[in-house]
């Protein structure tokens, strides 16, 4: 019995490796390497079907375009200072709705004695001291993502 899951098991990692397709790494703004079966701008080859490729092959990939890819821009776009304000002014709006939306949820956990959620089948269950803990936490994170630390 034990051959015969060793056995599967090996068929099973060979065959997905086998189709698995072409990997492709990229490394973004924030120095940060990111890796998808799915070409990106800039992107090198890294794997063909599981086979690690050479680079002369890696660096046409990473100049062939993709045709999805949006137009690179080599600065701010060109708009008048009065769109950007208003630009501006409407983020800040929304961030301040964000920020109260956020205050207010996490205040609402804090002052409850009991809550509940919904389980799998659907039923409203009381949730355990450990879970409003974890709830409040949750809060408090996405409140000081929306106003900052310390607000």
């Amino acid at each position: 019995m034990r051959r015969i899951l060793t056995l599967a098991a090996t068929i099973l990692i060979t065959a997905s490796a086998l189709a698995a397709g072409d990997i492709y790494r990229w490394k973004d703004a924030n120095g940060t390497w990111h890796y998808s079966d799915q070409p990106q701008p800039g992107a090198e080859l890294v794997m063909r079907n599981s086979r690690p490729v050479d680079s002369d092959s890696a660096a046409a990939v990473a100049t062939t375009p993709t045709p999805d890819a949006p137009p690179e821009t080599s600065g701010p776009l060109p708009v008048s200072d009065a769109v950007a304000s208003q630009v501006r002014q409407e983020a800040a709006t929304a961030k301040a709705q964000q920020c109260k939306k956020a205050e207010g949820a996490y205040q609402q956990a804090i002052q409850a004695r009991i809550m509940t959620r919904t389980d799998e089948a659907g039923n409203k269950v009381f949730m355990t001291p450990a879970e409003i803990d974890a709830y409040r936490l949750e809060a408090r994170s996405y409140r000081d993502q929306a106003c900052g630390p310390g607000n």
